[in-house]
This record gives structure tokens, sequence and C-alpha cells, in this order.
């Protein structure tokens, strides 16, 4: 019988072996255990909304379009304490009118009006109208026991104007401050030249045309 000795070199050489195949076998199992697991699917990623941006006013539709009616009372206004007028849009910030109303003489003109937000609901505007005035004969006014007998020509009046036009629909509003400068001289001639007193000129010279504005009128849209 023959005895196998194993010398410490070799008893070495054994136990190393063994481990490395104890190691490699050890991440085998590990990668096959990890390549088992289910993947989870990737979410999706969600796409960025984004609000548009509000448009800017100057950018906005006009609420002034197409044609306008307008019916205006007050004191002072071109067409007189009782006045209607016809325009039209020929630009959103701009329109052309022509009216005529009931006042001292009956009046007649033209005119126009420049808003500075059309695209507001309520804009304030800029206006002029050009104003002829009608004929009164033998007027007699009285103040304080004196009385005097006036005539009134035709005349020419160059309103200046500016207010504010609301327009929420097709019913709207217009407040206006305004002054008529006369530019064919004083109308009003008294009976066989007489002159009456400074206080009775000055009412005459209040209800002639001309001078402060200050009315209200109705704006109906007529749209385009």
């Amino acid at each position: 019988m023959q005895t196998i000795h194993i010398c410490g070199t070799m008893k070495l050489a054994i136990l190393l072996a063994a481990g490395l195949t104890f190691t490699a076998l050890s991440n085998a199992d590990a990668q096959t255990e990890l390549n088992a697991q289910p993947t989870a699917p990737a979410q999706p990623t969600t796409p960025a909304v984004s609000t548009p941006a509000a448009p800017l006013l100057s950018q906005q539709p006009s609420h002034y379009t197409g044609s306008l009616l307008s019916m205006e009372v007050g004191w002072g206004a071109p067409y007189g304490g009782l006045g209607f007028s016809y325009g039209h849009h020929v630009l959103p910030n701009l329109d052309i009118n022509a009216g005529l109303g009931l006042g001292v003489g009956g009046k007649i003109g033209v005119g126009a009006r420049y808003y500075l937000r059309p695209q507001s609901q309520v804009s304030p505007y800029l206006g002029v109208n050009l104003v002829r005035s009608g004929r009164l004969d033998n007027v007699e006014v009285t103040l304080d026991q004196e009385t005097a007998v006036y005539s009134m020509a035709p005349s020419g009046v160059l309103h200046l104007r500016g207010g504010l036009r609301w327009q929420p629909g097709r019913l709207g509003l217009l407040g206006t401050l305004g002054y008529g400068v006369r530019v064919t001289g004083d109308p009003v001639t008294y009976q066989n030249g007489y002159n009456p007193s400074m206080e009775l000129r000055n009412l005459v010279q209040t209800i002639s045309p001309g001078g402060v504005e200050i009315s209200l009128g109705l704006a109906i849209n007529l749209g385009h």
C-alpha cells in the first residue's frame, strides 16, 4: 500500500481553487436572478402644455366698427338741444359724421371723431364739427322790465369737443364737453338800432350759437 503525501503548497493551491470556483458560481447565480426580474416599462414623458399669451389691447378687435347713429341732448351741442347724426368708421379709431337738429334757428353740419382706445369698451375721443345755424327774425326778449327785439342771421360755428364713448354692445353712450367758436362774426342785430343793456345783451349771446357745450348722447352701433 502506498501512502500519498500532500505538501503544504499543494493544499494551499487546492483551497485557492475551491474559493475561486465558489465565487464564480455565486456571481453566476446573482446575474441569473437579476436577469429573471421583469424590467419596469419607461414612463412616457408628458408634453408641456403652453398657455397662449393674452393678446395686447392694440391687437384686440375694435368695438367701434361700421356705421353709428347717435342722438344727443344738452347745452351748446353742435346740432342744438336735440340733435341727430349719422357717422361711419373709415378707420377703427376715426368716424366721419353728419347731422341736424333743433336749436336756435335749426342746425346742420358735418364732423369727425377720433377715438384713442377703439379696442376698449370705454374710449376717450376728440372731435370737431362745423355747423351752420339757421335764421331767426324778430324775436322778443325781456329782462328786468327791459324789452328788446332782435334778429339772428345764419352763422357758422366751429365746435371743438372731447369726451368719452362707452360701447359695451349695440347701444352705448356719449358724454361730451366742448366749446363752439363762431367763424362768421356776431349774427345778432337789434330792431331799430336799439342798444340793449349789458345784462340783456349777455342773455341773448348765451342763447345764440357758440359757447360752452355739455351734452349726453345715445350711440347705436349699426355694425358693418
